[in-house]
């Protein structure tokens, strides 16, 4: 499957210590490679999380094209800042899918 990236999405990765750059690469990996989204959990409105046990999330949309599937990374975040950073996906999903 297809990734594309949103400048909200780099902006939260280059945050992350190497662990966490590599522990979100080796799961993008998985699904560009595989199509294996492991953790996730749907929110509604074609809004969906990738989820890790340290409290990390990543959220996203499946967006059907001509070609095939492509998974738009929206943005990151953490547990404690979900309720926000759900709010924010949203938008910016606005934005990108307008």
């Amino acid at each position: 499957m297809e990734l594309l990236r949103t400048p909200e999405f780099y902006t939260w990765k280059a945050t992350l210590d190497e662990k966490g750059q590599a522990q979100v690469d080796s799961r993008l990996y998985r699904i560009r490679e595989y199509d294996h989204f492991g953790d996730c959990r749907n929110l509604g409105n074609d809004l969906f999380e990738l989820k890790w046990k340290s409290g990390r999330r990543v959220y996203y949309s499946v967006i059907e094209r001509s070609n095939g599937e492509v998974a738009l990374l929206l943005l990151g975040g953490d547990k404690n800042g979900q309720d926000r950073d759900i709010k924010q996906a949203r938008k910016i999903l606005e934005r990108e899918t307008a």
